[in-house]
């Protein structure tokens, strides 16, 4: 399996080596929260992640350094079981050089979150966005819809815990998503 292109790289968005062109690729990782309790005595936005969550995180942040996914920016919702999902991904050795919580995030429909997206500064490259479902499997889905099965068209049809897909989108994050924005990378825990 191909790597997923790097940002910084010049490849196209299929995973192929190309010699020029691709100075404006951005990647965005969309991941739902692993596996979480479910109950909190501080409710929903307490709820921590079960041990295979946690194990499920640290398992998809090597997955992505495989990939060569290097994240500039992390932004998460603001529950305790996305902050741990990203703390998973830490671990396995996952960095970013800012990371942040939004609180529309949080029971986010798909307009939602790329609005998020589309209000990072474009010196980020590559951007971690970790949230819940069904705004992140919605979004991911309709990307998805444009694929065949086995070129990441498979991203539409369930979304586990701790699923994740990577796009690759060219231009603004403000431009985000347009025409071209696809999946590069679809992972299941």
């Amino acid at each position: 399996m191909s790597k997923v292109p790097r940002s910084d790289a010049t490849v196209a968005l299929d995973g192929d080596a190309t010699a020029e062109g691709n100075g404006d690729l951005r990647l965005l990782v969309l991941m739902r929260h692993a596996e979480a309790q479910g109950f909190s005595s501080g409710g929903d936005l307490g709820r921590e992640l079960t041990a295979a969550g946690a194990a499920a995180a640290q398992e998809v942040g090597r997955w992505l350094s495989d990939q060569g996914v290097r994240p500039d920016a992390v932004v998460v919702s603001p529950s305790t079981r996305t902050r741990q999902t990203w703390e998973g991904l830490r671990a396995a050795g996952l960095s970013a050089d800012s990371a942040w919580a939004d609180e529309a995030l949080y029971d986010a429909d798909p307009e939602d979150i790329v609005e998020s997206v589309q209000s990072v500064p474009d010196d980020v490259r590559t951007l971690v966005v970790i949230g819940h479902a069904p705004g992140i499997p919605f979004l991911a889905g309709g990307l998805a819809r444009r694929l065949p099965q086995g070129a990441g068209g498979e991203a539409g049809l369930g979304w586990p815990p701790a699923a994740v897909a990577v796009i690759g989108h060219r231009g603004s994050w403000t431009a985000f998503p347009d025409e071209e924005s696809a999946i590069v990378a679809f992972r299941r825990p």
